[in-house]
């Protein structure tokens, strides 16, 4: 199954990077606990580790993001430049007139 864009692939494996990190300073401060080298700094470490554990909180596909003009262009009739484009930076939808003073 391909992903549905390049960002879900890259989102993916930030998640699984992000997952396997936490892991690794559960392990080491474990391994600090057993050495009595337990300190406020490890208590930071494991509170850190929960924060970005990709698995603490569930799961989902993220959602994709805005397609561009380019993305889109084989959609339109006529000049893509002729126009101005029709939606924000944050992909919502913006009327002709939003935003002009009139």
């Amino acid at each position: 199954m391909q992903p549905r864009s390049p960002n879900t692939a890259v989102k993916f494996a930030h998640q699984v990077k992000h997952w396997r990190l936490a892991e690794d300073i559960r392990a080491f401060c474990a391994a600090a606990r057993q050495s009595g080298a337990a300190t406020d700094w490890t208590q930071w470490a494991e509170n850190y580790a929960a924060a970005i554990d990709s698995l603490a909180a569930p799961l989902g596909m993220p959602p994709d993001p805005p397609a561009g003009q380019h993305d889109l262009r084989d959609y339109f009739r006529g000049d893509t430049y002729a126009h101005p484009w029709p939606f924000d930076k944050d992909g919502q939808w913006i009327l002709a007139d939003d935003g002009v003073d009139g």
